[in-house]
């Protein structure tokens, strides 16, 4: 009998780790960035971000390998092959040297090229930006080599040393930020030095604790597993093409609102995305606890625990995605009037708008991971990837007949809901989940909440004086109480307020 409670418990404890990880670098990296901005000055902190941009546009491919790596690593440990987790290892790391040592040859070709002949800088700081590219390409290489040992402690589920090395890296650049002040040269270039420095302990940390503690890790001889190679470079490549369809699809988004709308519209749908991804990154230590055992149960062909793990990451999903965005939506003119001097025309509304987004996304991403794990992405990625690139010929011809450039994010909305449609057609395929299930217990349950949360906010809200702390903690109750009361069972619930009273009491010892 296979012990669901304890991996349920690792769930929790990988995820607490998690969400400490990232409310603390959240801190760090803004105040890092501040830091950084007065240190190097405005001229300098461009210069870096322009080349770091340039070496970035190729990470997008190292990304998709990390996840392929990640998938074949948890599969191998789900099926208990340990002789064939040694060879996905190898072959991994094998791959990531060779792929590291190419995408090095096209930087120095195409990057150097960019850098001297498009770019447009102070003639006097072109050679120390060189510099900066040669050490951004430096760090780029030492972390996509990185990426065998990163996936190899996610599939563990070492969650608590993901964090730990996180939350020192994080502190250690905020050094680096503070010392680059009192160097006597010039401080773009030893940052940029520093920088390569810190990817290079955080390798040598990686790799050290994974030789102590993986076994697949020690030893490792280069070398390909042909099949093996064929079949992660063809779930890198159709993952890649679902990863360049979504980025396809927003840059294209904001180039047509600059067309019909301008520069202001895109400050307002840039500000929006910020909210975004401050938002998600919450929501995404959730999945990363749990998307290990996602993988570990489709590789064991245990469709009883996939269903639940699907069905219940995507309710809990939603709910924390709740408890961030309901008090957001009711707040966003207080929150925005806070943290900005001006606040452009349409940030509110593309804030909330892009909220409710987040909402439909988070119902899908359990059921994405694990057509992932299942690894025949090849029709999906053409399908759901097709289908979120229906947004620029739909945008277009929408802008073109006068509409509201908030009719970006309403074809996302739109877009992702046929999404889901397609995800749960492919999991019904794949793994046997019921879409009628998956329909009930996840999708009408969670907007149920999300409905009597907000309704009962904005009416409670209006009773209490427009003090911002007063409503943004009143609308949290509202939203956590409705979640306990209205979207847990009665096991559910008891198990989380026993959950509280637990770590409440450990407090006040």
């Amino acid at each position: 009998m296979k012990n669901h409670s304890a991996s349920n418990k690792r769930i929790a404890k990988n995820t607490l780790f998690l969400y400490f990880r990232s409310m603390f670098l959240i801190v760090i990296t803004l105040y890092t960035s501040r830091v950084i901005l007065q240190s190097l000055g405005v001229s300098d902190f461009g210069i870096y971000n322009v080349v770091g941009g340039v070496v970035a546009m190729f990470s997008m491919l190292s990304g998709s390998l990390h996840t392929a790596t990640q998938r074949f690593l948890t599969f191998a440990l789900g099926k208990g092959d340990f002789s064939n987790l040694k060879k996905v290892f190898m072959t991994s790391i094998t791959i990531h040297i060779a792929l590291g040592v190419i995408l090095v040859i096209l930087l120095e070709v195409a990057g150097v090229w960019f850098l001297y002949n498009k770019m447009n800088m102070p003639a006097e700081r072109v050679d120390v930006a060189f510099w900066v590219l040669q050490f951004s390409i430096a760090t780029f290489f030492v972390n996509v080599i990185s990426v065998p040992y990163n996936a190899a402690i996610i599939a563990h589920e070492k969650m608590a040393t993901f964090a730990y090395i996180s939350i020192l890296d994080g502190i250690l650049k905020l050094g680096i930020a503070f010392s680059i002040v009192y160097t006597p040269y010039d401080r773009l270039v030893v940052y940029a030095l520093l920088m390569f420095g810190l990817s290079l302990l955080n390798r040598i940390l990686y790799t050290v604790y994974s030789h102590r503690h993986f076994e697949e890790t020690r030893h490792v001889k280069l070398g390909i597993e042909k099949s093996l190679f064929q079949e992660m470079f063809s779930f890198a490549g159709w993952n890649l093409f679902g990863s360049g369809s979504r980025l396809l699809r927003n840059q294209g988004v904001d180039i047509l609102l600059n067309i019909f709308f301008g520069v202001t519209v895109n400050a307002a749908k840039g500000l929006s995305n910020q909210v975004h991804h401050a938002v998600y990154q919450f929501i995404t230590n959730f999945q990363t606890a749990v998307n290990p055992q996602l993988t570990m149960s489709v590789a064991q062909t245990d469709f009883k625990r996939t269903h639940t793990l699907i069905i219940q990451g995507g309710r809990f999903s939603f709910y924390l995605m709740c408890i961030m965005s309901v008090p957001l939506i009711v707040v966003t003119p207080q929150v925005l009037s806070i943290w900005l001097v001006e606040v452009p025309a349409f940030t509110v509304e593309f804030v909330r708008w892009t909220l409710v987004y987040l909402l439909w996304d988070t119902l899908s991403r359990f059921l994405i991971n694990a057509v992932l794990a299942y690894g025949k992405i090849k029709t999906y990625q053409i399908v759901v990837g097709g289908t979120k690139l229906l947004i620029l010929p739909l945008v277009y011809i929408w802008l073109k007949m006068g509409g509201s450039p908030l009719v970006g994010i309403w074809a996302n909305i739109i877009l992702e809901v046929i999404c889901l449609g397609q995800r749960l057609y492919f999991n019904h395929l794949y793994n046997g989940l019921s879409w009628f299930s998956y329909f009930w217990k996840v999708i009408l349950r969670c907007w149920f909440v999300f409905a009597i949360a907000l309704v009962a906010s904005y009416y409670v809200l209006s009773f209490i004086p427009d003090n911002f702390i007063i409503l943004i903690i009143s609308a949290l109750l509202i939203t956590g109480v409705t979640i306990a009361f209205v979207g847990m069972g009665q096991g559910e619930r008891e198990l989380a307020f026993n959950k509280v009273n637990s770590i409440v009491s450990k407090l006040w010892r």
